[in-house]
């Protein structure tokens, strides 16, 4: 019944479109806002087939501004929008599957995640950013709100302050557009969600100096797993004042609310047991999850910026984020006792349920000569204050057990009272950062950043007692490239970093839970090479050495500190842009040796990393020939070798790999633009695990914790600009 109305509605859209006498002419979609001009710029619209955008030549790299992807000594990703639209993402999970570096360690639930890069486990907020501001990685951001996702994998200490290497997730938010945008899409997928969206945007105002964006989304249904339900919402508004030609007021408010109930819950594994990570299995079976029971997040966001143009290549920007994160986590959580199948299944999380962040960043851009040499300086400042609130009593609810051969649908238990919330951490860092690159010729280049910071954690128990309190003055991170230019279409670099790190919070169920341990030094070591094979196809090639410390539960004390450290050694390949006027590519492959070392325990002791893959590739094409305008043919690969599924290495999650495809169709009625997308995610229905996470090391303690991966699924949508 709901495919025959989806199929009515789609007829009645394109009905309407043909009789309208008064429509406006296609919209252009801005991609690219360069900070140096404070304008937009256009390109054609998004939902024509043949314009595959994939090549992006500059990134937003905090303090030292709107940088080339080309002559940056850092290794650097990013997934523009134009991917993102055709791929029909919804999260950013969806995006960034697309990167070999990435990894999304799923945490109580499939979009409560920390995206992570190199192997090195994300933290709460200082990886992950909106629009270069800090904010709350662990919830759902919306992909329909995003004009793309920039990584900074590796260090990134110097830029932005005390973090893990995890690297940088920047989600860049959609702006005005520069010509009117009313664009309507529908999408349905196989497993019966409907998703409306409304795209909206534009100039008014004498001289066009006021611009406006609005984003509203709403789409339900029942999900791949018979009885489960999903319902999201967003609303998003984006407005720009230009004050005067040379200076831009930018503002940006949203709402958001995913509520996903009755999908697999998490398996948990080797809780003092010894148990292995199973064979995956179908993950669509029922009473894998629970009727009702899942994540309910809902996230509230402001965001502020003004940006000036001096001239002569100067420029200014300041800007703060306030998001109030809650976390309603009513998931499940399947705990194996045995090798067996076994497992008892539990309800409700008791991770932190609502986070609050504020921050900040401040920064002056230029350029200039002495001594006969250029420079380009940066000095900046960014930081936050972020605020974790606790429950007072543990909401978990025990349902009963089961084989994994036969799950089973229990009875509902209520949730216990939560005995209401406390303010359980709070952690403030605000960094001050100058950076120059001194460039002797056209082919040499020395590149210094220096920051320095200070961190303030506190951990508080229920009373409102600090437990423990943690300060730094001064703690510093320096970067310093070599830069050489062989030609003007290739760069090569070597790096050196290192950097402080906040020390983690120690997890619930230690002796110390909710302490902050002292502040780590993280160093890297990184070289590459950049080749402009043409204006809109970059590839990239770097090898790495990196190092944090590592921190673990003692069995008899059961207090968590640091044992010792973890190393990664890898390459990185990487691919973007356009092959010729018909091939789209965005996509490479990732080596990485993720080990152990110092842990202290035998066992352990040089031991692979839970969840990192040696070798990681992702690949996508984009296929629009010349001789067929309007239409196009896309692919996608994904594959990962073994990853170790606990510490000491006695249980692996298998290699998989999965294959997505799909076709559009655009086309125009009268002066409206419309395309029809068709796509298969996982067409061989591959059985699989999307994210395995430690639990013994870094992480709560005893229970390591596995995902299962999407099942096949059928999207379709209609996109049509009115």
């Amino acid at each position: 019944m709901k495919k025959k109305l989806f199929a009515a509605g789609i007829t009645s859209l394109l009905a309407g479109l043909v009789s309208s006498a008064h429509a406006q002419d296609v919209a252009t979609q801005d991609q690219v806002k360069d900070l140096e001009k404070v304008q937009v710029t256009d390109h054609e619209p998004l939902g024509y087939a043949a314009s595959a955008q994939y090549h992006t030549a500059k990134i937003d790299l905090g303090p030292l501004g709107n940088q080339s992807i080309l002559k940056t000594p850092i290794s650097l990703t990013v997934v523009p929008e134009s991917l993102i639209v055709n791929q029909q993402a919804k999260t950013v999970n969806d995006v960034l599957r697309n990167l070999p570096s990435v990894e999304i360690r799923d945490q109580q639930g499939l979009e409560v995640s920390r995206p992570q890069s190199r192997g090195f486990q994300g933290t709460i907020v200082q990886n992950t950013r909106l629009d270069g501001l800090n904010v709350i990685g662990t919830t759902a951001i919306p992909a329909e709100n995003l004009s793309g996702i920039e990584v900074l994998n590796g260090f990134a200490g110097s830029l932005y302050g005390p973090e893990t290497p995890a690297g940088v997730f920047n989600y860049t938010l959609k702006r005005p557009t520069s010509e009117p945008l009313f664009r309507f899409i529908e999408s349905y997928d196989s497993n019966a969600i409907f998703t409306e969206q409304l795209d909206i945007g534009g100039l008014t105002g004498s001289n066009d100096q006021f611009g406006y964006r609005f984003n509203l989304v709403h789409g339900g249904g029942e999900g791949y797993v018979s009885g489960s339900d999903s319902n999201r919402t967003l609303l998003s508004g984006a407005f720009d004042y230009h004050l005067d030609s040379q200076t831009v007021l930018e503002t940006n408010f949203s709402h958001y609310k995913t509520d996903v109930t009755g999908l697999p819950g998490s398996v948990v594994y080797d809780s003092g047991k010894s148990t292995i990570l199973p064979k995956a299995v179908d993950p669509t079976k029922v009473g894998l999850g629970q009727p009702g029971a899942g994540t309910d997040l809902v996230s509230d966001t402001e965001v502020v910026k003004l940006k000036h143009d001096f001239g002569n290549g100067w420029t200014f920007e300041i800007g703060g984020l306030y998001e109030n994160a809650v976390r309603n986590l009513y998931g499940i959580t399947n705990t194996f006792v045995d090798n067996n199948g076994n497992y008892k299944t539990t309800k409700n999380f008791t991770a932190v349920p609502r986070f609050t962040i504020a921050s900040n960043s401040a920064q002056l851009n230029g350029h200039f000569d002495a001594f006969g040499l250029t420079n380009d300086l940066a000095i900046g400042t960014n930081g936050f204050t972020n605020g974790q609130y606790s429950y007072l009593n543990s909401i978990a609810v025990p349902l009963g057990s089961a084989n994994i051969s036969h799950p089973v649908v229990f009875p509902t238990k209520p949730t216990p009272d939560s005995g209401g919330l406390y303010k359980s951490g709070s952690l403030t860092q605000q960094s001050i950062i100058v950076g120059d690159t001194l460039h002797f010729d056209d082919q040499w280049a020395v590149q210094g950043v220096l920051n320095a910071s200070y961190i303030s954690a506190k951990s508080y128990a229920s009373n409102g007692v600090v437990k423990s309190a943690d300060s730094r003055d001064a703690a510093i991170s320096p970067t310093v490239s070599v830069l050489y230019q062989p030609s003007a279409q290739v760069t090569t670099y070597v790096t050196f970093s290192k950097s402080v790190e906040q020390g983690e919070s120690a997890p619930a169920g230690t002796a110390n839970a909710n302490d902050y341990l002292a502040p780590y030094h993280d160093t890297q070591y990184e070289a590459g090479a950049k080749y402009a094979v043409s204006d809109d196809l970059l590839l990239t090639l770097d090898a790495f050495r990196m190092e944090r410390p590592l921190a673990d539960t003692n069995a008899v004390t059961n207090i968590f500190a640091v044992v010792g450290k973890q190393r990664n050694d890898g390459a990185e390949f990487f691919a973007q842009g356009n092959l010729s006027s018909e091939v789209s590519l965005l996509g490479g492959v990732t080596y990485i040796d993720a080990r152990l070392r110092d842990t202290g325990v035998a066992s352990t002791n040089d031991k692979l990393v839970v969840g990192v893959p040696h070798v990681k590739s992702d690949v996508s094409v984009d296929y629009h020939p010349d001789f067929a305008k309007g239409y196009a043919l896309t692919g996608t690969a994904h594959f990962e070798s073994e990853r170790a599924a606990t510490n000491t290495n006695n249980s692996f999650a298998p290699s998989y790999a999965t294959f997505d495809i799909g076709a559009r169709y655009s086309t125009r009625f009268l002066t409206h633009a419309a395309t029809l997308r068709a796509q298969v995610i996982n067409i061989t229905d591959k059985n699989y695990y999307s994210s395995v996470a430690d639990g013994n090391i870094v992480g709560s303690p005893g229970a390591n914790t596995a995902y299962y991966g999407e099942p096949r699924t059928f999207l379709v949508s209609l996109e049509v600009d009115l």
